[in-house]
């Protein structure tokens, strides 16, 4: 969504943005508020799931395009690998990764990460480390305890290809053409951004004699984040004009600056099993949840001035009194319940229900306390062939609320629901996977309005149709590839004249293909290729709709070697053709170039 910014992951699923309330760390919510949030390094992952469409039913307040569970890694493995990179910039990286296990049903697993040096940008450098252990032992009970722990702390600047006008990025200007994807406005001698997080979990599982499952993950997380920095916000002298005002490109710049603090407590408790009622097979499953989410936060801002041409270092600013100076909790339970029933050779109904409860807070200005609740549902109906083909369709509906003040207008969780239809194919063999699904998510109670005077009489319909496939011929060579369409209307909103147009940010379209290939001659046996098309669709670039942003298309490409015993050199460059091109804008001030031609070379070390 936002180019080339490494500080934060920036996720949409099926359309709405699923980096706030949509993201999950094994199974429990990593909630995210403004600057709150934690910074997942994906060589801690084993694997990222997404569950498409509404989930409130199982998962409680979430975005309701779809969630994404990341999977950390786990014990279960001997042995490891030891990587070394390094990318063009110049920057580099190491990594381990060892893990080993015991006849006495213990094992232990530990990884981490360290990267450093310059990026890719004008003025922006830095450090992040990622240090991450898991423990596993099974008790004479028979219950399996798996502790996680991981630490993450960063030291760096800001990029500075994002938060750009929308002419001079989308659209070349008279005075001086396009702004410098690699340019930074930014001073680097006041520019920061640290982090200092951790988190501990504690997954719990045991198996009853019934055959039944009490599962359960127990997680505790802490960060700090503070950040200062200079983005621009259109051109002139504090005019904020969406064009160049003069020859040298005088752009506005915002100075900001915030100390963020975050903690969180987390718990998802399930019992699940299998039971017969005549020719029914029932998959049940029930749960507790519950979270606490703790956030203080401090916000202060300035204003100063730059030039596209031969910019310089705008100084330390004098900050204006915080604008933003307040501490905001959200606790919330909830109850659910799932029935999956399998019957007639081949039919699979699944009944899914909760029950939530949210207690919001906030003190400061704009102290408020709210209680929210909520009941969300799903069913589904679907065929399973004996041939590996699924037909399903289903009917969800969600709810996620929201940590605004009602004295700003806000009064209410967003709520809304799914309709939804497709099919899996998976032949036997498992060499191939097929998937389509046709959708539409009406989102209601939308915030509309500007700051402070916000209203909820947004409403959004996003229709939309997914396919993705991967096909696995045998002989080195693999397919992959994936398409989403995407029609999103604003149906109602406290301006009239929006009602009909397309939010911003939302591209008509978005396909991909990955193809590679593992060479099998003796002669060059080892050596695997890949290449990659990312293609995406035009999008608007303002909420009238009178400014868009073209489609791109991006190629990637990879070369490895395996050699020796265990060792593997990779060669990957994303974006060949070095093409400039802008990922979307949020508004005309709030533009972002994607990422330009990167060149990394890796080399991994297995035992």
């Amino acid at each position: 969504m936002f180019g080339d910014d490494q500080d934060y992951d920036w996720l949409r699923v099926r359309g709405f943005q699923a980096d706030q309330t949509g993201i999950y760390l094994d199974n429990a919510q990593n909630l995210a508020f403004a600057f709150g949030s934690f910074f997942i390094d994906p060589y801690t992952l084993e694997r990222i799931e997404v569950l498409r469409g509404p989930a409130s039913a199982l998962y409680g307040g979430s975005n309701p395009g779809g969630i994404v569970n990341y999977v950390s890694k786990r014990p279960g493995t001997d042995g490891g690998e030891i990587v070394l990179g390094i990318n063009d910039a110049v920057g580099g990286w190491a990594a381990f990764d060892y893990g080993q296990t015991f006849d006495d049903g213990q094992a232990f697993r530990v990884y981490g990460r360290l990267e450093g040096g310059e990026k890719y940008d004008d003025l922006n450098e830095g450090w992040r480390g990622t240090l991450g252990g898991s423990y596993f032992v099974e008790l004479d009970t028979g219950t399996q305890l798996t502790l996680i722990l991981n630490l993450h702390k960063a030291e760096e600047k800001h990029n500075g290809s994002t938060f750009l006008p929308y002419f001079g990025t989308v659209r070349s200007t008279t005075e001086f053409g396009f702004i410098d994807p690699d340019a930074n406005f930014s001073d680097s001698d006041w520019d920061n951004y640290s982090r200092d997080q951790g988190t501990a979990s504690v997954i719990v599982e045991h198996q009853f004699d019934n055959e039944f499952v009490l599962t359960g993950i127990g997680r505790v997380g802490y960060a700090k984040v503070d950040e200062s920095y200079y983005f621009p916000f259109g051109y002139g002298t504090f005019g904020f004009s969406p064009t160049p005002v003069d020859a040298v490109g005088t752009l506005d710049l915002i100075a900001f600056e915030h100390d963020t603090e975050v903690r969180t407590g987390q718990m998802d408790v399930r019992y699940f099993g299998t039971v017969e009622t005549g020719p029914v097979e029932h998959d049940l499953l029930f749960g507790l949840d519950a979270r606490a989410y703790w956030l203080d936060e401090t916000q202060a801002s300035a204003f100063a001035n730059n030039t596209v041409v031969n910019p310089t270092a705008p100084g330390t600013p004098t900050l204006n009194p915080p604008f933003q100076d307040a501490v905001t909790t959200q606790n919330a339970v909830g109850l659910y319940v799932q029935d999956q029933l399998r019957f007639g050779d081949g039919w699979i109904a699944t009944l899914s229900g909760r029950q939530d409860w949210v207690f919001t807070e906030q003190d400061g200005a704009a102290a408020f306390s709210r209680n929210d609740s909520e009941f969300s549902y799903r069913a589904s109906l679907a065929y399973q062939t004996d041939f590996g083909l699924t037909p399903y369709a289903t009917y969800s509906t969600f709810f996620n609320p929201l940590l605004v003040s009602p004295a700003n207008g806000v009064t209410e969780p967003e709520r809304g629901d799914q309709i939804e239809a497709g099919l899996k194919f998976t032949p036997d063999g498992g060499n191939a996977l097929l998937t389509a699904s046709i959708f539409q998510i009406n989102r209601e109670n939308v915030v509309t309005g500007a700051f402070p005077n916000f209203d909820q009489l947004g409403l959004v319909e996003m229709q939309g149709a997914e396919v993705e496939g991967s096909y696995d011929f045998g002989n080195g060579l693999r397919l992959r590839g994936a398409a989403t369409f995407l029609d999103a209307t604003v149906k109602e909103d406290s301006n009239a004249a929006l009602i009909g147009n397309t939010p911003t940010q939302i591209p008509e379209y978005q396909l991909s293909a990955l193809v590679e290939y593992a060479f099998q001659d003796n002669a060059v046996e080892g050596l695997s290729v890949g290449a990659g098309v990312r293609h995406t669709g035009e999008s608007y670039a303002d909420a009238a709709n009178t400014l868009s942003v073209p489609s791109s298309t991006i190629f990637d490409g990879y070369l490895a070697y395996d050699f020796l015993d265990g060792f593997r050199a990779q060669l990957s460059v994303t974006n060949i053709a070095d093409d400039r091109y802008v990922t979307g804008c949020q508004t005309v001030f709030v533009c972002s170039y994607g990422s330009g031609r990167e060149i990394a070379l890796t080399l991994k070390k297995s035992f």
